[in-house]
Order: C-alpha cells, then sequence, then structure tokens
C-alpha cells in the first residue's frame, strides 16, 4: 500500500492545501520549539498553548482547540505534565505511561493527538502523531500494527512510531510531511483538507436548510454532555482523543458520525447525524456501520444498535424502520432567537 502513499506524495505540488500544510513546517517550527522547550515550560501562558492548538497556527492538526478549555483549567498540572512529555533523557515509552492511566490521560482531556503534536514540535519531527486521521489512514492502507491484549499506551506508540519512521524513510520525506499525506488517504482529492475541521471555514453548500445547521455534528460534540444521550452514553475514545474514534470514526465501509458505548452495559450505538430530512437510504448506511462495529470492535455478547438523527423523518424512513430491530429516530430542532434592544447614539 506504499504506493498510494508515493502518488500522493508525487502530486504535492499540485495539491493546494496539502502543499500548503507541508511547507509550512519551518514555520511553525520556529515559532513554537522556543515555547515547547524544558527551559521555557515554567513559563508558558494559557494563551500560548490554545494559540497552538488553532489549526491556523498549527498548520496541521484540527479539532485540537476543542479541548483547549478542559487542558488549561489548571495551567500548573499542564506544564508539569508537558515537563515530563519532552524530557528526552526518560524513554518515550516510560513518558507516556506516566501520562497515561490504563489509556487514559491523568490531565483531563491531554490526548495523545495533542501529546504526539507537541513531541513532534519539540523534537524537530523525531516523533510522529497518533491521532485518528493517522490511525484510520494506516488501518485504510492495511498498515496498522497488531498489539497484544494490555500492550500499555507507550508501548503501542514507541511501535507505531517506529513504522512511522520507517515509512517516511522509505518515502524520503520527513514525519511532519508524512503527517501531512495522511489527510489525502482519508479524503478524497477534490475535497480540501482544511474542510475537515477547520474553525474558520465559510459553508458554501447549495443545500443549505439553515446556515447554523452545517454544525450539527460539532454542536453535539461540543455541548454531548448537555444532550439527554449523555445520560447514558459516553462517546468512544482512544487514549482520550475522541476525535477521530467516537467522533467522524473512518472505517472501510464509511465514516461514522458519532460513535458511543454504554456507561455500565456492554451496548454500542452508532449514530449518523443528518442536517435535513433523513432518508431510507440512511437506514442501509447504519446498518454498514453496526456490521463493522460487530465484527471489529464488539465483544461477544454485546448489543449494537443505531440512531438516526435529523430534522425531518421521510415517510420512507418511517416505514423502513417500522420493519428494522435496533434502530431508532430522533429529531432535532434549532432554537435561534435575537433580543431586541434600544441603544442611543
Amino acid at each position: 500500500m506504499i504506493d498510494q502513499l508515493h502518488s500522493i506524495l508525487s502530486s504535492v505540488s499540485k495539491d493546494k492545501d496539502l502543499s500548503k500544510m507541508v511547507s509550512k513546517r519551518d514555520e511553525v517550527y520556529s515559532r513554537y520549539q522556543p515555547i515547547f522547550n524544558l527551559d521555557a515550560i515554567d513559563n508558558l501562558t494559557q494563551e500560548e498553548f490554545l494559540g497552538f492548538l488553532l489549526f491556523k497556527n498549527n498548520q496541521h492538526w484540527t479539532g485540537l482547540h476543542r479541548m483547549g478549555p478542559a487542558v488549561t483549567k489548571d495551567m500548573d498540572a499542564l506544564r508539569k505534565s508537558i515537563q515530563i512529555l519532552i524530557d528526552d533523557n526518560v524513554p518515550i515509552t516510560k513518558r507516556f505511561d506516566t501520562l497515561f492511566t490504563k489509556g487514559r490521560p491523568k490531565l483531563y482531556k491531554l490526548g495523545k493527538a495533542i501529546v504526539t503534536s507537541i513531541l513532534m514540535i519539540s523534537s524537530n519531527g523525531k516523533y510522529g502523531v497518533w491521532n485518528g486521521t493517522s490511525e484510520g489512514a494506516l488501518r485504510k492502507l492495511e498498515m496498522w500494527p497488531k498489539f497484544e491484549r494490555g500492550t500499555s499506551l507507550g508501548h503501542r506508540y514507541n511501535i507505531i512510531n517506529n513504522l512511522l519512521i520507517d515509512i517516511a524513510a522509505e518515502l524520503n520525506i520527513d514525519l511532519w510531511t508524512l503527517d501531512g499525506l495522511w489527510w489525502r488517504v482519508l479524503q478524497p482529492k477534490d475535497n480540501s483538507i482544511l474542510d475537515i475541521d477547520d474553525e474558520n471555514r465559510l459553508d458554501e453548500e447549495a443545500d443549505q436548510k439553515f446556515g447554523l445547521e452545517r454544525h450539527l455534528h460539532d454542536f453535539i460534540l461540543d455541548n454531548w454532555e448537555r444532550t439527554t444521550l449523555a445520560t447514558h452514553w459516553e462517546l468512544d475514545e482512544n487514549g482520550g482523543d475522541i476525535k477521530g474514534y467516537g467522533y467522524e470514526r473512518s472505517t472501510p465501509v464509511g465514516r461514522i458520525d458519532l460513535l458511543a458505548k454504554h456507561k455500565s452495559e456492554p451496548r454500542w450505538l452508532i449514530i449518523e447525524l443528518k442536517r435535513s430530512q433523513g432518508s431510507d437510504d440512511t437506514l442501509g448506511q447504519v446498518q454498514r456501520y453496526m456490521g463493522w462495529v460487530i465484527e471489529e470492535l464488539a465483544n461477544d455478547g454485546d448489543e449494537v444498535e443505531g440512531l438516526i438523527i435529523a430534522s425531518e423523518q421521510s415517510e420512507k424512513l418511517r416505514y423502513a424502520m417500522s420493519a428494522t430491530k435496533n434502530i431508532k429516530f430522533m429529531k432535532y430542532e434549532v432554537d435561534f432567537r435575537l433580543i431586541s434592544k434600544s441603544y442611543s447614539l
């Protein structure tokens, strides 16, 4: 499957978005290496760290900014965590396993996507990034390594990083460039890389029911705990990361909008979001995802369910669902208000 990466690499100069990503390496490194330095971490400010998480500044990773408020809530704990992370005198496996317990970050929301992006910057490209995009692309290319049950997150990352180094060497590129290629493995060439989750993008969809509804996916993710679903369900995560796992998870049969696990029972929930009217085609889409989860993620005895969320339910979908088990429908509404006030000039 390395041939596909060679093909993407050969077209970088003609790929506006990917070319921009690759060309920003030195600019990003020079801006953030002085910040992510052992001698400077004690002076790291909340503003600097939040700025790093923005795509417009890091030029590579979208969605990190969503974790910013939680990660920076305790800046002293964050500084100590980064000090542990970038101390190259300690083996990388030990650094990881100090920051994570049973696969979960000790500092809330400081997941492996943020951790490995900092590692890449601070090490001048010695370490690669492990996030939902890189994992999804490696799985799609059938290059994802197999791990023995019980392997710690640190040992997994060490294996993954060595694989990334080998792939980059075979392509004769650095890890920064390789990290950019993963976007194109998952995203068709006729779609802009930045359209995946760029917080600054403008919506140009012609079929637009209401301008705010284009943010349905992001809105539910950001407000998950406020929904009725959060009472019993939590979005799936890996190493503290939801993006690429519980949110927009790439699979060989398509991309799952939201994937949740029950908090107390062996149950999985596939959620498909539709901005306008749900059609009966959506039912087959959810069934594909359910089949994939049953084969790839669920344990024996786990129950797998589906949920379609849309602004309306078509008659075709209603009839189709009446003969289908384990798939439900929920309607969403957008409540938008303008409050009038008087102003004197």
